[in-house]
C-alpha cells in the first residue's frame, strides 16, 4: 500500500463505531500477550454503547485533536491528542498524544508517523513545547517506534488500570 493512497482527515462524530472497532482490533493484536481474553470480550461486547460515547465534547474541541487515516473509505488508523496531559507527572507542562493506533497491515508504511506529525504540528501551533506518550511497559513493538521517533524514556511509571488490574505504563517525552 503506497502512502499516497492514504487519506488523513479530522475524525467526525459518525466515525464512532469504526473508531472503536479499529481500537478493539488493534488492542487484541497488540496486547494479547498482556491482557486476559475477558478484557477483549468485555470491550467488544460494549462497542455499540462505546460508539454512542464518541461525542464532540469527548474527542473534538479547541484543546483536543482526533484524526483518522483512511484507505478505500475505511479507517485504518486513528490518533487522539490533547493539549493538557492528565498524567500526574506531566499535567501542567505537556501536551499528550493519548492514542495512536494503526491496523497491523498498515504498520511500517509511515501512517503512524504521519498521524504523529499531524499531532506535533497541531500542538506546536497551540503553543505546546513538549508532549508525552504513555505506553504499556510490555508493549515492546510500540516502545521501539516511540524511541525511533526520538522519545526520551521518563523515569516515571504508573499503573494503567483495566478491570481492576494495574499494568505498568511508561512514558516517552518529546520536545517540539
Amino acid at each position: 500500500m503506497e502512502q499516497k493512497k492514504i487519506k488523513y482527515r479530522k475524525a467526525r462524530i459518525e466515525d464512532g463505531y469504526e473508531w472503536y472497532k479499529l481500537l478493539d482490533d488493534v488492542w487484541r493484536v497488540a496486547y494479547s500477550h498482556i491482557f486476559p481474553e475477558k478484557l477483549f470480550e468485555v470491550r467488544e461486547s460494549a462497542i455499540d454503547e462505546r460508539a454512542k460515547g464518541f461525542t464532540e465534547e469527548k474527542f473534538l474541541g479547541d484543546r483536543k485533536i482526533a484524526y483518522v487515516a483512511e484507505a478505500g473509505g475505511t479507517i485504518v488508523a486513528l490518533m487522539f491528542g490533547v493539549l493538557d496531559s492528565n498524567y500526574e507527572y506531566f499535567k501542567n507542562d505537556y501536551a499528550d498524544l493519548v492514542g495512536l493506533y494503526v491496523r497491523p497491515e498498515y504498520q511500517g508504511m509511515g501512517v503512524g508517523t504521519m498521524l504523529k506529525d499531524i499531532f506535533t504540528h497541531w500542538a506546536k501551533e497551540n503553543k505546546a513545547d513538549q508532549y508525552v506518550i504513555g505506553v504499556l511497559k510490555d508493549n515492546a513493538k510500540a516502545r521501539k517506534v516511540y524511541e525511533s521517533w526520538g522519545g526520551v524514556l521518563s523515569e516515571h511509571e504508573h499503573e494503567f488500570m483495566q478491570m481492576g488490574v494495574g499494568y505498568p505504563e511508561v512514558f516517552y517525552t518529546y520536545e517540539i
